[in-house]
């Protein structure tokens, strides 16, 4: 049978199936004289024909100014100066750039938001800032060229306009793919690590003044403005006494009568720790390799510095958040992650500015290394690849492993939300935090609890309380930043109240006993606290019962650390219960009624820390305590907060979540 629909040529009236046929033989026909000189009887393609007929000039109107290398496309000239040897640190020419070119003023770069390119622009001047553009606009001619700061990354290359977008110019700023690591295995169990001897140069002197002294004296913008930058890092630190003395040794591990248990171990792991930051910083960004300034800071991970930076972590960090058993962890064995984290935490507190600067350099990098690992990767959530939930039956080096993995975790976040550049700031909020957090329901920790019939007997009992109590310490910890990114950046908090079944930390007393001959020569017996949410529900005890219901909570013996979580948890709860509640905005609605309750847990809390505090002024220990001592300063946020919603009577505009630091409250207060 004939095929249907066939193509005829209208010159030779040959028929063909497709279409495609008929073209090709019509092009064929064009050059009919055309064949290979070699082989006379092969045809020659049609693209070959096209460049006989079109003969090439020679022309090559394309130079490099570098190296006066020609090139006939301009493609293929922006392509050799990305390789050009000759071109140094010099900027590829802006009229060859690749990728959009950008107009948006620093501030709208940096926050990565639409600017409308005016001078002042409308973000900045609605936000209150100060609009600039330092960055040059793409040039006219291929000659007009800037030269950026030895520390710039080339953002002429498309391979690192990525980064550009996410942090910026900074190379240390870089936000990076992560590696993936491939293999985990446990750890042995760890060896007692020496105990850390400290100078007496160390210790605290007189008692610093309180951080929110003269606090109500002032206006409620500025109060707001003097909380906000009194919890900056370097701010807290010198305010709450705890900063470097002047004659403070950083080196402490360096002394020869201070050794360690195997100094030639501690020497491997450092070995091991620059390795793994050299191959994750290549893996980063190719095929760039890492700057010389990151080589060297990497390089600053010596034995020794090493070393000092884990003691100057217990020295100064520890007592703001004494999750990690001090008298048994030992660097060379723990998880990799743990050491990580201790080691830039306690490098912080260096006296020597230039090493600070370093490790901050090397932060990312450590970032990107912890959360490359096998469970703590977001995509581990991918089917058949959750994060393994152990359970009590476990072996024990396992469950060990598994403690220190997230605690490195939780304080890698902590460090670079106190520490790192904005973009960190962001991203630990936003991305790394909530991984925690997911972590943290998969293996369900918000209820975690000692069991009712363990019993203390032996060495591996004792073991097996301080992992469950280095467990609820960690998870305590995790509410409090929850409820301080709330506090601070209007965010939702990840843990919901009725998911939450965890009782306040055991005594530290306890927690620092080393092993269980020294619970037998201590005498002591671990207390078993309540649980915050009946200690939170014990506030808002109504007048007739307030007695019985405090005398509860002074039963329990509540620390600074255990007021600081309940006033965390107040501040939470009011903003959404008048705020962020549309019940509060019913004209049926009695304001007053609604902050009643409140009101009550407010004073009933201020009267429980004023006892707290006064007693441990009395005995001398307050200034040995670490941020529980800004309580007081949560306290008067969330006074000021009801106020304004009192104030307020339910009406004012949007607020805005997720902002800036302290942005939502300075819009609130101003209602």
């Amino acid at each position: 049978m004939e095929a249907q629909s066939l193509s005829t040529c209208n010159q030779c009236g040959k028929k063909f199936q497709r279409k495609a046929h008929l073209l090709r033989h019509q092009q064929q026909r064009e050059f009919p004289s055309l064949t290979c000189p070699s082989f006379p009887s092969s045809r020659i393609s049609y693209s070959l024909r096209i460049l006989i007929s079109h003969p090439d000039s020679g022309d090559r109107p394309y130079s490099c100014k570098f190296c006066s290398k020609t090139f006939k496309r301009s493609d293929v000239l922006r392509d050799h100066f990305s390789r050009c040897e000759r071109r140094g640190n010099s900027a590829i020419p802006s009229s060859l750039e690749r990728g959009r070119k950008r107009h948006a003023c620093d501030e709208c770069s940096r926050l990565k938001v639409k600017c409308d390119n005016n001078v002042p622009c409308r973000k900045c001047t609605e936000f209150g800032r100060k609009c600039v553009k330092s960055r040059t606009t793409a040039a006219s001619s291929p000659e007009e060229t800037t030269t950026p700061g030895p520390s710039t990354p080339d953002t002429g290359s498309d391979r690192n306009s990525i980064g550009f977008l996410l942090n910026g110019t900074g190379e240390t700023d870089f936000m990076r793919e992560f590696p993936k690591s491939t293999t985990l295995s446990p750890h042995n169990k760890a060896a007692d690590f020496a105990s850390i001897a400290v100078d007496a140069r160390y210790e605290p002197v007189g008692v610093a003044p309180s951080m929110y002294q003269g606090y109500r004296e002032a206006t409620q913008e500025h109060n707001l403005d003097v909380m906000l930058s009194h919890l900056e890092f370097t701010a807290f630190e010198q305010r709450t006494n705890n900063w470097q003395m002047p004659g403070e040794n950083v080196m402490l591990g360096s002394g020869p009568g201070d050794l360690f248990v195997d100094r030639a171990a501690m020497d491997q792991r450092a070995f091991d720790i620059r390795e793994k930051l050299k191959y994750t910083a290549a893996t980063l960004n190719p095929p760039h390799p890492p700057s010389k300034d990151f080589l060297d800071a990497i390089g600053l991970i010596t034995v020794d510095n090493f070393a000092a930076y884990i003691k100057l972590y217990f020295r100064h960090w520890h007592k703001h958040a004494p999750m990690v058993h001090e008298a048994t962890f030992n660097p060379t064995t723990a998880a990799l992650p743990l050491v990580l984290a201790l080691m830039s935490l306690g490098g912080m507190y260096s006296k020597e500015a230039a090493d600070v600067l370093k490790l901050k350099m090397l932060l990312d990098t450590i970032e990107g290394y912890i959360f490359s690992l096998p469970g703590l990767n977001d995509e581990y959530e991918l089917p058949g690849r959750t994060y393994v939930k152990q359970g009590e039956d476990a072996p024990p080096e396992w469950q060990q492993y598994q403690l220190e993995e997230l605690q490195g975790a939780y304080l890698m976040v902590v460090l670079q939300y106190w520490t790192g550049n904005e973009t960190a700031r962001i991203r630990a909020r936003q991305q790394r935090f909530c991984r925690v957090v997911a972590i943290f329901h998969h293996l369900e920790l918000q209820t975690v609890q000692h069991s009712l019939t363990l019993e203390i007997k032996d060495q591996a009992s004792f073991q097996t309380w301080i992992r469950k109590e280095s467990f609820i310490r960690l998870i305590t910890m995790a509410l409090m930043l929850d409820n301080s990114f709330g506090i601070f950046h209007n965010v939702s908090p990840r843990f919901q109240w009725a998911e939450l079944d965890v009782p306040f930390q055991s005594d530290d007393h306890f927690f620092r006993l080393a092993n269980y001959d020294a619970v037998l020569a201590s005498k002591l017996v671990p207390l078993r606290r309540m649980k915050i949410k009946d200690a939170f529900l014990l506030l808002f005890s109504p007048p007739e019962t307030v007695e019985r219901d405090l005398e509860i909570l002074r039963s329990d013996k509540l620390n600074a650390l255990d007021m600081q979580m309940l006033i965390h948890f107040l501040y939470t709860h009011l903003w959404a219960a008048t705020f962020c509640s549309p019940i509060a905005s019913l004209p049926s609605t009695s304001i007053p009624h609604l902050l009643a309750p409140f009101k009550s847990a407010m004073s009933n809390w201020k009267l429980l820390w004023d006892e707290i505090k006064s007693e441990s002024l009395d005995k001398g220990e307050w200034n040995k305590l670490g941020f529980q001592r800004t309580a007081e300063g949560y306290f008067e946020t969330v006074k000021e907060v009801a106020e304004a919603f009192e104030k307020r009577v339910g009406g004012g505009g949007a607020i805005k979540g997720d902002c800036e630091k302290g942005w939502h409250l300075k819009q609130v207060l101003s209602f």
